[in-house]
This record gives C-alpha cells, structure tokens and sequence, in this order.
C-alpha cells in the first residue's frame, strides 16, 4: 500500500468538508435570520394611514399627543445598520469566527467518529488473529497504518537476513519498528489535531476583539455629546448599544470555540492513549513470535 498519497488526498477531503460544512452554516444562519427578522416585522404594529392619521389625531387629548410611544424599532439589523465601520468589520470577523468554529465542530465529529470506528474494526480482528482480513479493514485506521510500516521492517529484516538472527538484532528490529509506528502515529494524530490551533485562537482573542468594537463604539457616543452639545441619552443610547452588541458577538464566538476545543482536546487524548497501548501490544506479539521461531 502506498502511504505517501493518503496525506494529501486526505487533507484535500478535510478542506472540502470544512468549506462544504460553512458554506451550509452560512445558508442556514442566512435562513434563520431572514425568518427572525420577517417574524419579527410581522408582528410590529403597522403605521396608521394618511386617511386614519387626522381621526386618531383628532381622538388624542392634545395634552397627551406627545406621551405617545414611537413606533421605530431599534433592533440588531438596526444596530448593525448604523454602527461606524469600524464596529461593522468587528462584528462581521466574530460572526465568521463563530461560523468557522462550528464548521470545525461538525468536521471533526464525522473524522473522530470515522477514525474510531475503524481503529476498533482493525483492533478486532488483530486480537481475533485475523492476519488474512487485516489488509480489508486497514482502510483509514491509524492502527492499521502502525501495524502496515512494521509489518514492512519485518519484511526487509527478514530479506537481508542470511542467517539465524542474535538477541541484539532483534532488539533493534523491535525498536525500528516501534520508531516507524511512532512515526505514522504522529502523523495521524496531527491530522486529527488539525484546525485545534484555529478554536484555540477564536476562543482567546474573539472577546478582545468584540471588546476594540466596543471600546470603539463608546469613543463614537462621547464624540457624538461633544458634537451635539447635549448629554441626553437619546444622543448616547444607540452608540452604546452597537458597542454592547460587538462584545455579545465576541463571547458568542468565544465560548463554543473554547468548548469544542476542550471537547476534541479530550478526544485526542484518548487516541492518544489507544494507539500507545496498541503499539505497545503489536511490540510484546512480534517479540512473542520471534522467540517462538527461534
């Protein structure tokens, strides 16, 4: 089998799955807001028509006239309507912070759940000695991979020996092929481990970064009572609010990266754990073998 290619054309499939995952969370939260804020017009009371506005005028106490609510809505889209430019690249980085970090979610949990499967289908038939169906259910095991590259230091030791093999040829043959299973080990578990740098990222700096919108967002409100001369919270209400709304966004893509990020942090762990204890197992059963043929 040849080992070099599965690298790359795995990877190429994790990118594609990756950008298959956001583009479909894009979709769906594009959906989602588009019905909230239908939802959300809908049940906004309708302003009067110019043939009701002199006879409700006319049913108002003039004293009362200007007690009436408004009827404008101040809402997220608004928010974000109207906020500095600044505040708008802050909140649109989060959003595809957050977008990122669940596509990483649901990338993860099928290649997770891919690898553990087949590990547990190639440990199997390794403990049934199965030898003649490992090649079958070698397909995408990490296990299976550590297994292949010491079955082929086998293979050439076997080759170039002329004679019976000494105990210290032995042990060297057991630790190149304890060094070749690390080796493909480490480079599962890379692959595993790949985009956890990215949640760790997202879920350190995405408050901070929610926090400059804010910070921002509050300089503007100041700036905007010393233009207007006047401190009326009226003036400083919708500054304040799109500066609150940057740093929602900012924990909103903080906290579920720094979740998932614990969550896989554990899983990799436990592969961790697994291969070691099958390389360690495939060593004691190829020492076993050698000393029953000697």
């Amino acid at each position: 089998m040849q080992f070099g290619s599965f690298g790359p054309s795995m990877a190429r499939w994790q990118a594609r799955m990756r950008l298959a995952a956001l583009l479909v969370l894009v979709g769906l939260s594009g959906v989602t807001a588009s019905a909230v804020l239908a939802k959300v017009d809908a049940s906004s009371p309708a302003p009067l028509s110019e043939a009701a506005a002199p006879a409700a005028a006319t049913t108002v106490a003039p004293d009362l006239a200007p007690a009436l609510p408004s009827t404008q809505r101040f809402g997220v889209r608004e928010m974000f309507a109207q906020a500095d430019w600044v505040v708008k690249s802050v909140m649109i980085v989060l959003l595809f912070c957050s977008l990122l970090t669940w596509a990483v979610l649901f990338e993860k949990l099928i290649v997770f759940a891919r690898a553990r499967q087949a590990n547990n289908r190639f440990l199997g038939a390794f403990r049934k000695g199965e030898l003649e169906q490992l090649d079958t259910v070698a397909s995408n095991s990490a296990m299976a991979r550590m297994w292949q590259v010491s079955q082929a230091e086998l293979k050439q030791f076997s080759r170039n020996r002329t004679q019976e093999a000494s105990a210290d040829q032995i042990n060297r043959l057991l630790q190149r092929m304890s060094l070749t299973s690390s080796i493909v080990q480490e480079r599962d578990l890379a692959r595993l481990g790949s985009m956890m740098g990215v949640l760790a990222t997202i879920g350190a700096t995405a408050p901070f970064i929610g926090l400059f919108g804010t910070v921002w967002g509050i300089l503007n409100s100041f700036a905007s009572i010393a233009t207007m001369k006047s401190s009326s919270l009226a003036v400083v209400a919708p500054g304040i609010a799109e500066a609150l709304l940057a740093t929602a966004l900012g924990l909103f893509a903080a906290i579920p990266a720094v979740m998932i990020f614990n969550k896989f942090a554990r899983d990799i762990n436990g592969f961790v754990g697994a291969l070691d204890n099958f390389s360690a197992e495939m060593i004691a059963a190829m020492s076993r073998k050698m000393d029953e043929v000697r």
